[in-house]
């Protein structure tokens, strides 16, 4: 008896009553099987949408080789697992069914032992996925309600601090558009970008294109931006972003994201999914009244979530917090001090505020955050 960690369905879509049958006979050797599903005809919509994992077995035969074209979307989803059955033993039928995502080919009619053999690799692979799934690594997001509030600014000497003071592996993840990227505050010409990242990264090559990263010189900090990306190919759906984030926590200790508003599916991705939101705005009353307007797409109710003051001047904004907290209702948890020539003199050189002046308040701030999050990550 095989043995697998949970019990998941199997899926079987195959013409014919007695091959399917016979496969349903073949799994009473397996011990996990708490649903067969059997079909006729392959429908991608008769397999569950759960977060569960299945093993799929469609049969393919000369009448419905298009089936192979609806392969490739159900197998982008990481819980289905298919494997092709057929009497086709051509090599073309074969390349094209694994090219599709099928994780094997069998052909028919089955062989019991190369049958159990096929499923235990896929049972394998599952618990391997299974084994890997739990990760240490914190997800912290970076958003605000309006624009040239110093949001990507924040989120980089926040990301920066956090690899200095803790030397564990930190990824700034960039999903701004061009016109605020990380890599063009930083003077840097990348050869990869994030959209490149999201769409061809897996768990096989994910090794190999993560040591292209940009890393900064002497710290564990790495960076992923969009270069010159636009928002609309940034747009992808969660499932996507979902096996993207998978892999990324597996090799990163932290990760700071800088989302943008108008990517609303990856903001509300990372809303949802981090273990921390850091909400960056101004002084200004009218940024407030438009954050208390989205109350629950901010998440003001949320003890996760941090209000960032940003560029405060304490002479002229000694007004401004009270009236924001009033506005939100709820408090700020840090104002981070205006300093308009360690900035401007940063984003002029690509370099981070601590190269510029590291006494200073500002900097001395950012180093308060990093060690928070360090600290909650300790408790």
């Amino acid at each position: 008896m095989f043995v697998m960690n949970e019990n998941f369905d199997v899926i079987i879509f195959d013409d014919e009553e007695l091959s399917r049958t016979l496969i349903e006979n073949y799994l009473g050797d397996f011990s996990f099987i708490v649903n067969i599903l059997k079909f006729s005809e392959f429908e991608e919509d008769l397999i569950p949408c759960d977060n569960c994992y299945k093993i799929i077995i469609v049969n393919i035969n000369k009448t419905n080789t298009k089936n192979l074209e609806k392969l490739s979307k159900i197998s982008h989803n990481k819980y289905n697992n298919v494997i092709v059955i057929s009497y086709e033993k051509s090599a073309d039928i074969q390349v094209k069914a694994l090219r599709s995502g099928a994780v094997d080919f069998l052909s028919k009619p089955l062989i019991k032992s190369e049958f159990i053999n096929a499923l235990q690799n896929v049972i394998n692979k599952i618990n391997n996925k299974k084994d890997n799934k739990m990760s240490n690594s914190k997800v912290f997001s970076v958003i605000s309600a309006a624009s040239s509030v110093g949001k990507t600014f924040f989120a980089l000497n926040l990301a920066k601090e956090l690899a200095t003071i803790s030397n564990k592996k930190v990824l700034l993840l960039d999903f701004n558009n061009s016109l605020t990227d990380v890599f063009q505050m930083l003077n840097i010409d990348p050869h990869y970008n994030t959209l490149q990242y999201l769409n061809l990264m897996d768990e096989e090559n994910a090794d190999e294109m993560l040591s292209r990263l940009v890393k900064l010189k002497n710290i564990p900090m790495f960076i992923l931006g969009t270069g010159m990306c636009s928002n609309t190919q940034l747009a992808c759906h969660s499932e996507k972003i979902n096996s993207f984030m998978d892999i990324l926590k597996h090799k990163f200790d932290y990760i700071i994201v800088d989302t943008d508003p108008s990517l609303s599916d990856i903001e509300d991705y990372y809303k949802s999914n981090s273990d921390g939101i850091y909400l960056i705005m101004d002084t200004v009353i009218a940024t407030a009244e438009t954050i208390a307007e989205h109350h629950v797409d901010y998440r003001l109710e949320s003890k996760e979530l941090y209000i960032i003051l940003n560029k405060y001047n304490e002479k002229k904004d000694e007004g401004a917090i009270a009236e924001i907290e009033r506005i939100l209702g709820r408090q700020i948890h840090m104002a981070i001090p205006k300093n308009y020539v360690a900035a401007s003199t940063a984003v002029t050189k690509g370099v981070t505020l601590d190269q510029i002046n590291p006494q200073s308040e500002i900097v001395k701030k950012y180093i308060e955050l990093a060690k928070e999050i360090i600290n909650r990550d300790n408790q």
